[in-house]
């Protein structure tokens, strides 16, 4: 137990708290090739393995899970759904949904890539950023469609803030948070915001996440090393 406890503290030393910095860029495909240009092993979700339809909070992905922040929507988004949609989940959808639109398609090339994960006119996404416990620095996603109908979007990860609101419809951007330094989890928040209340009916979709996963340092790997050799030898002991 005592060995337990000690590897738990090395992974929380490998996982300091975080000062993440977010930015954010309209939305090419160069722009974001060199967003991800420096990333040394990207763990991408890019949502074209799922159905279209919705999503049951704690949707499970590559990259992590999704819930939504609450709210029932009650737009087109919602109304128009050609699968059974009551407004209260999120969803996976495909083609062109009031602007939402993949970016997939104008990386890869291919018109069949088309997939995207939308708020669906809920007050907006919580993502809970894991890769299995392994550690991460940096990540990059595309977000389109955000403000177009009046509402501040609000993205917020530990104490790091930004503001986005007035932008077009079918707007797309490329949104880089930094943590700082290499975490095990992180929650981000997409809240929609008017008069500092939660604002439904302004739909937006987020697709082509990276996420930069790193190793652990060299010295908690040889600690942990240390650790495994001294519990084969207790065991041999006993």
């Amino acid at each position: 137990m005592r060995f337990a406890f000690i590897a738990a503290g090395l992974l929380a030393l490998a996982s300091p708290a975080m000062s993440a910095t977010i930015n954010y860029k309209s939305f090419s495909a160069g722009a974001y090739n060199t967003a991800v240009g420096g990333f040394s092993n990207a763990v991408v979700e890019d949502f074209e393995s799922f159905s279209e339809g919705n999503v049951a909070n704690g949707f499970t992905t590559s990259v992590g899970t999704f819930s939504t922040l609450g709210g029932t929507g009650t737009g087109g988004t919602v109304s128009g759904a050609d699968f059974a949609n009551d407004g209260s989940k999120l969803a996976v959808r495909d083609g062109n949904v009031y602007g939402r639109r993949s970016t997939t398609s104008a990386l890869s090339g291919n018109s069949g890539d088309n997939m995207f994960l939308d708020s669906n006119d809920t007050y907006g996404i919580r993502w809970d950023v894991s890769l299995g416990g392994n550690l991460f620095d940096r990540l990059v996603l595309t977000l389109s469609d955000a403000t177009d109908v009046g509402a501040t979007m609000r993205i917020s990860v530990g104490g790091a803030v930004l503001n986005l609101n007035g932008l077009a419809n079918g707007n797309r951007q490329i949104i880089a948070i930094d943590f700082g330094a290499a975490v095990s989890s992180a929650s981000i928040f997409f809240g929609n915001y008017s008069n500092g209340k939660y604002r439904l009916n302004d739909g937006f979709s987020i697709d082509d996440i990276a996420v930069n996963e790193v190793p652990l340092p060299a010295s908690a790997l040889l600690l942990l090393a240390g650790l495994g050799g001294m519990t084969a030898l207790r065991r041999r002991k006993g």
